[in-house]
């Protein structure tokens, strides 16, 4: 009997025989791994960019809490440039209105053209600094005394409540370092009280405004209470 040698060691596969199903199941393995396998890289892509905005936000909070605790800084030098702003009694430019200013729906006078405000360092220098560099906090500090009509030193309590968001004058009672102390026509803190009636206060109205890193800002307002003198 004749054999084909090209058949020799093979079984012949008969027409129509039907696929393995192992070969089916190797196929569909495959399949699902690599879906697995995207679903994963998505997975680990998803938590690296979830981690990165988080590290993100927790810095912006950080520079945020920090340009509000600068702000008392920009109160500060507000409460010790007063004292001349109020006696001159004059508006000076970027610094200090007379009379109140109208105000936006948080509050904030709608006057104010912060471009045109030096800028400070949140240590306590005297030198105004560049407000164009974002690297550092940079402080600016407007004052507006919270009167309608601008008042006469002449303005009994009557008149000047009026007038002003105005109070009654400070107690004359009081020892040496009180609050009351720091409240004199003199100015200064830790003076003896003074004798006889001191005049009416008046409020004054401080908008600080604070910029940081990262485009953070934060604006923060203190009244203030000084006797009309």
């Amino acid at each position: 009997m004749n054999v084909n040698p090209c058949c020799r060691g093979r079984v012949p596969r008969l027409a129509g025989a039907a696929v393995s199903p192992h070969g089916r199941q190797r196929g569909v393995v495959l399949f699902v791994a690599l879906i697995a396998m995207v679903v994963l890289g998505l997975a680990a892509a998803a938590m690296i960019r979830s981690a990165d905005t988080s590290g993100v936000i927790a810095g912006n909070l950080a520079f945020k809490e920090a340009t509000t605790h600068a702000a008392d800084t920009g109160v500060e030098r507000a409460f010790n440039a007063l004292q001349g702003l109020a006696t001159a009694d004059v508006d000076v430019a970027n610094q200090y209105f007379r009379l109140m200013q109208p105000v936006d729906a948080d509050g904030i006078p709608t006057s104010i053209v912060w471009a045109n405000v030096p800028c400070y360092d949140s240590s306590g220098g005297l030198v105004a600094i560049n407000c164009a560099d974002a690297s550092t906090y940079r402080v600016q500090y407007v004052i507006d005394r919270l009167c309608a009509t601008a008042p006469a030193p002449t303005d009994p309590v009557t008149l000047l409540t009026s007038r002003c968001i105005a109070g009654q004058p400070f107690s004359t009672a009081g020892q040496t370092g009180n609050d009351r102390d720091s409240h004199t026509p003199s100015g200064n803190y830790g003076v003896p009280p003074v004798t006889g009636a001191l005049p009416p206060t008046i409020h004054y109205r401080v908008t600080v405004r604070v910029q940081g890193p990262r485009n953070t800002s934060s604006i923060v307002q203190a009244t203030i209470e000084l006797p009309y003198i």
